[in-house]
């Protein structure tokens, strides 16, 4: 998994991946890209212009996003500087400048009523609207004068609640322990780490429906895609599988070059159901195989395995859930005539081959009817989508 951080702050950002660096995810940061969202703070909230960061740099990148916004609360200020802590002395203001601001306002403040509070708002995306907030505070007070040079922000005038140091005074080490965007940034990691767990989503329908067209949606929609059928075409290369399937079939199912020419097996496989079924006790444990490599290669995520053969070749052991494309007979047959080059005997086996759609349909746990336009079968994807990652929201917000 990957994570965009989505801020341009070198202190922030080295803190952040101080305090994850145990999570197994790939951070990046707007040095990865060639170009980078500037983003407009104009929220009056930290939970705001957080959402707004995270959200847009995922939609920008197309991958998971965090955001922080923080701010210095004051009590003798009456919350300020709060959500214009970066900016409480005027645009462009430095850390130093920001820190005098402070100091100044607070000068005939005595120490027992210079009560202050950090607060840090964490807010994680992805390109689709799931989105998680979490809060972290830290309590202090102001000190009299600057001290350290840790740290940035208002490091140097903080000290926390039962500590003799400032943030500016401490290591990162010991600013992580205890910091408002540490406690942020552990909730966070809790969060993350449910994002990152594998699920993998067997699509399935019989030959005509559209599989492939709804698998590769969800592709487009950040889904990992592993095909069946693509890993069968691979292992129809391998000279093992060659040798022993002509010894079943013969030299006839290759083609020049002395590679397996698919149409030839094609037509002799599917010519009744003693070659289908030997053809499928030589491939299947294969692909299977070679399936699940590629699943164990993935760290985390959503992924759809497309498998027409999902069902018949008993690969439902692999999968967290199963959607079935459904379409009429009628429109079956029209696409299959439009999108291959089969026989109709070739068609015959290949349906028969096939649990029918009814038996399929009675083991989905999600079923989308292809039988309209490109949209109206999106819109059906994007739901179940939408429905999936609500199943993994389990997680504080």
């Amino acid at each position: 998994m990957e994570l965009v951080l989505a801020t341009r702050n070198q202190d922030k950002i080295r803190e952040i991946k101080q305090v994850l660096k145990n999570l197994k995810m790939k951070m990046l940061t707007f040095e990865d890209f060639s170009e980078f969202p500037e983003v407009v703070e104009d929220k009056y909230t930290l939970r705001g212009n957080a959402l707004t960061k995270a959200c847009t740099l995922a939609r920008f990148s197309r991958k998971p996003a965090l955001a922080d916004d923080s701010g210095l609360e004051v009590e003798a200020l009456q919350g300020a500087p709060g959500v214009l802590s970066s900016r409480f002395a005027g645009e462009g203001a430095s850390y130093e400048d920001n820190n005098r601001k402070v100091l100044s306002l607070l000068e005939k403040v005595p120490p027992q009523r210079r009560k202050a509070r950090f607060r840090c708002v964490i807010a994680i995306s992805n390109a689709y609207g799931r989105r998680k907030v979490m809060e972290g505070i830290c309590e202090g007070r102001i000190t009299q004068e600057i001290r350290g040079r840790e740290g940035f922000g208002y490091d140097p005038i903080f000290q926390p609640l039962g500590q003799d140091k400032t943030f500016a005074e401490m290591s990162l080490g010991m600013k992580n322990e205890i910091s408002h965007r540490a406690i942020a940034l552990e909730k966070a990691k809790s969060v993350l780490q449910e994002w990152d767990k594998r699920r993998v989503i067997g699509i399935t329908g019989n030959i005509g429906c559209g599989k492939t067209t709804v698998a590769k949606m969800f592709e487009a929609a950040g889904a990992k895609l592993i095909s069946a059928d693509e890993v069968g075409h691979l292992l129809l290369q391998e000279e093992k599988v060659k040798k022993r399937l002509t010894g079943i079939f013969g030299s006839s199912i290759l083609g020049k070059g002395g590679r397996i020419k698919r149409k030839n097996l094609r037509e002799i496989a599917f010519s009744d159901k003693k070659n289908i079924a030997q053809l499928g006790s030589l491939l299947h444990p294969l692909i299977l195989k070679e399936v699940e490599k590629s699943i164990q290669a993935h760290d985390g995520g959503i992924i759809v395995l497309e498998a027409a053969l999902l069902l018949e070749a008993g690969w439902e052991c692999l999968v967290d859930k199963i959607l079935v494309v459904t379409s009429s007979r009628q429109t079956q047959l029209k696409r299959i005539k439009k999108g291959t080059d089969f026989t109709p005997r070739e068609i015959k086996g290949v349906i028969g081959a096939q649990l029918p759609q009814t038996d399929k349909i009675r083991q989905a746990d999600f079923i989308i009817r292809n039988e309209g336009g490109e949209e109206e079968t999106r819109e059906q994807v994007m739901k179940v989508w939408e429905a999936l990652e609500k199943e993994d929201c389990g997680v504080q917000g």
